[in-house]
């Protein structure tokens, strides 16, 4: 037993709930909250009724220990990322993008140093992959084509992966590889932008049009799941999540978690949705142990993946009205990504199998097309449980209030990208104008209506800093300094809410976790102070103060336990 005394305590049962200690039991629930004298009591009855070991007390040195974070919406198997590819999220030129993927591929061997152009090891698995990378960040203001990367290298495949996860790009040499030349059709919801002559240019946009290249990547690099999980694993632990998701599994991720979970197992709990383009039914069938509410080895699913539209920043958001005027032409509202009669039948099958469904949504257009699915699908399956599958809808950014309205009435939960108010605000003003970009992530409304919102991180497109989204939804404030409607702000309070006790209730474990509570497992996040305590002013937040040690998004996570048993400490 573990008896966890001097510490602050933030159960996230009331804003002004609080207890003096609380005692973990051996199975890792937790088994009593209240006075430091009463937990001791309580230990010393446990060991004389059960014969138990003696408590160990854990001093938290005046930290705050709270429940561990969920992870309402990521891609856990894209935290790969991190540890393998090329860091291009400070580009600000091609130039900078040539030379940072040189710089990794030599430090890696694959290039000589004398010769740019000769990998070390030639087609034997060997893929040059950037990541990160911000084209509105770029002087270009585009992503660069197959002749800026054959800058780099033209018989090493390079790609490299805009931040938003919509588009890529890559050189003569992986085009080559994944299949894609003058005679590639387009395929339905995506697109190859082409040179004069009709060829490929390298950059291809939603993911359509980029599953030849990743299908390719899969097949062939070198790349060792079980030898990074750990460190996977970590990354998301030391930002005190205990629950994580992979939002969109391929079928060869599958079998890398089904691996993983029948050996050694997860030490956080991953929960997995197979998605849209995969062979969805295959995958359930073959790995039936884990279609279930209970973790197996720290791994299940959770239901089904679907893609709606792409992102606003990359301008592929599906909208009700235009963009701003810009290379795609007047009127220009982006598009579906995926064929809505098959959507339905996708989306149906969810239903009718009991499975819960996930959609990308960022467009109101896209929002409007989810909620006409789950409507109908709820009209038309046979499953008399089909009223208590939580779908959700995943990103929200230009959800409109009506949507809200609707998303209740149909028992559809918002997880919301707030954090775009930071990282992409600017980009939705240059996109949207101010009135539009405003009233991105419309936090606000959707706690005026009651609905049980979560928030997410979409990690690996930004790291999953679930305290940064908290502070995003109390500021509203873009890198630039812009004030987005602060009408839309919510407390902290609220905002802790989304990835505890309502990020549980999205997943249906509201029952184990999500607060600190008797019979709950001990999952918690010892961090540095009481994230209440983090001060956000009434009006508007400068950027700088956003670096300051005292912001909520920088709130260090000083030990994770999962469980009862700690999988994570700072050092």
């Amino acid at each position: 037993m573990d008896l966890y005394v001097n510490a602050r305590f933030l159960p996230m049962t009331g804003e002004h709930d609080t207890f003096e200690a609380m005692l973990v039991g051996d199975d890792g629930t937790i088994t009593f909250t209240g006075s430091l004298e009463q937990a001791r009591d309580r230990a010393a009855q446990l060991r004389r009724t059960t014969s138990g070991s003696l408590a160990r007390e854990i001093d938290c040195e005046g930290h705050c220990v709270m429940p561990g974070l969920i992870d309402p919406h990521s891609h856990f198997s894209g935290a790969t990322q991190y540890f393998t590819a090329a860091d291009l999220s400070d580009a600000r030129s091609f130039d900078d993008v040539t030379r940072l993927l040189t710089d990794f591929a030599r430090r890696r061997g694959w290039l000589t140093a004398t010769d740019e152009a000769a990998p070390a090891h030639a087609d034997d698995g060997v893929i040059l992959i950037g990541v990160g990378l911000d084209d509105a960040t770029l002087v270009e203001h585009r992503m660069p084509d197959r002749t800026v990367l054959d800058r780099v290298s033209a018989t090493l495949p390079v790609v490299v992966n805009h931040v938003s996860g919509h588009n890529l790009a890559c050189n003569t040499r992986m085009l080559q590889l994944a299949g894609i030349d003058a005679d590639t059709p387009d395929p339905t919801g995506g697109r190859y932008l082409r040179d004069a002559d009709g060829r490929p240019d390298g950059r291809c946009v939603e993911p359509p049009a980029m599953s030849p290249v990743f299908t390719y990547i899969q097949s062939h690099q070198r790349l060792d799941m079980h030898a990074l999980v750990g460190d996977m694993q970590d990354l998301y632990a030391s930002h005190g999540i205990t629950t994580v998701q992979d939002g969109a599994t391929t079928a060869h991720d599958v079998a890398a978690f089904a691996g993983i979970a029948d050996h050694d197992g997860f030490r956080v709990d991953l929960v997995s949705y197979p998605m849209f383009g995969e062979d969805v039914d295959g995958v359930f069938r073959e790995f039936a142990r884990y279609d279930s509410a209970t973790y197996h080895g720290g791994f299940r699913f959770g239901g089904r993946k679907l893609f709606m539209d792409g992102s606003p920043q990359a301008r592929t958001a599906w909208l009700t009205e235009p963009y701003t005027p810009g290379p795609e032409g007047a009127g220009y509202r982006g598009h579906a990504t995926v064929d809505l009669d098959a959507a339905y039948r996708f989306a149906l099958a969810a239903f009718d199998e009991g499975h819960q469904l996930l959609c990308h949504c960022n467009g109101d257009a896209a929002s409007d097309a989810y909620l006409d699915l789950v409507e109908r699908a709820l009209r038309e399956s046979t499953n008399p449980h089909r009223h208590e599958l939580r779908p959700v809808m995943v990103h929200c950014q230009f959800a409109r209030r009506d949507q809200y309205e609707r998303m209740r009435t149909l028992g559809v939960i918002p997880s919301i990208f707030v954090a775009h108010t930071w990282y992409w605000g600017d980009a939705h003003i240059v996109n949207m104008g101010m009135a539009r970009a405003s009233e991105i992530s419309r936090v606000h409304d959707a706690l005026d209506l009651g609905l049980p919102f979560t928030f997410h991180t979409d990690s690996p497109v930004i790291e999953p800093n679930l305290f940064e989204s908290v502070w995003c939804a109390a500021t509203r404030v873009t890198k630039a300094g812009v004030q987005l409607d602060p009408a839309q702000r919510v407390g902290i309070y609220d905002g802790l809410k989304a990835v505890t006790v309502n990020a549980a209730a999205q997943y249906g474990e509201q029952h184990r976790k999500g607060t600190l509570e008797v019979g709950k497992l001990a999952d918690l996040a010892i961090v540095e102070r009481n994230p209440l305590d983090c001060d956000v002013p009434e009006h508007s937040v400068s950027p700088d103060s956003a670096d300051s040690p005292a912001a909520l998004r920088n709130l260090q996570v000083l030990a994770t336990i999962k469980a009862g048993r700690t999988i994570w400490r700072h050092s």
